[in-house]
């Protein structure tokens, strides 16, 4: 038996307009919600950038996205006022989640506005975006979608992986921000390296303490092997 709880990918005109109306009774209401960003969501459905969470095929959430290359960003989420506190947000949230990974896209980004949303995407499992240098907001989270290396505290002999959050130059006067012990099976990483990252911040390959290379970011990409998808790095193989 079909749910009465669908994500819907393809709104329809008749959505947007529900979806219209709750906004503006909100404002009215609770002089809040997301109706005086009304533009970007009309935008959104027209680029196919809006999705809804329908009940008995009426929205009662919908969120508005933008795709990178290999990550998705939520721009707004909002759940109706009278389906909130009921879990309707988490479900939506994983459904999204599910969409996401059957598109193959590896990571979510977003911003948590209002702020009171960060309690609700740190529960989710988002974690703060480092500051990188450029102009993302404080309140910049992200989400792995698949499963990934995760950093480590010390070293251990074999392959390590090493980033500093400054430039080549600047390294010397600083230890790595972020290490990452690693296995390689034929080059590929067992587990994959998702972060995120400046391009031009310097990293190191090492093997047992023996460097086998170090540059910035993305001078490790090369033809057959990218690492650099800013703003995050994705390392999947390793080629010398």
């Amino acid at each position: 038996m079909r749910t009465k709880f669908q994500i819907n990918i393809l709104p329809t005109q008749l959505n947007l307009k529900k979806i219209e109306e709750w906004l503006i009774e909100e404002e009215k209401n609770y002089n809040e919600g997301f109706y005086c960003n009304w533009t970007i969501i009309a935008k959104a459905f027209k680029n196919g950038a809006l999705i809804t969470f329908d009940f008995d095929e009426m929205p009662i959430g919908f969120l508005v996205w933008s795709r990178g290359e290999i990550h998705a960003e939520i721009d707004v989420l909002e759940i109706k006022p009278d389906f909130r506190n009921k879990g309707i947000g988490e479900f939506f949230f994983k459904q999204f989640s599910d969409y996401l990974k059957k598109n193959k896209f590896l990571v979510i980004k977003l911003f948590c506005a209002p702020k009171e949303s960060k309690k609700f995407w740190k529960k989710m499992g988002f974690i703060k975006f480092p500051h990188r240098g450029f102009s993302e907001a404080k309140l910049t989270y992200f989400k792995p979608l698949i499963n990934i290396q995760r950093k480590s505290k010390n070293r251990q002999p074999g392959h390590l992986i090493e980033i500093w959050n400054v430039e080549p130059h600047l390294k010397n006067n600083y230890s790595p921000k972020w290490t990452w012990n690693i296995k390689l099976n034929n080059d590929v990483l067992i587990l994959p390296i998702i972060h995120p990252c400046n391009s031009n911040w310097n990293m190191r390959w090492s093997k047992n303490g023996e460097t086998i290379k170090e540059d910035k970011v993305k001078y490790f990409d090369i033809e057959e092997n990218r690492v650099d998808y800013s703003p995050f790095i994705y390392i999947e193989k390793l080629i010398e």
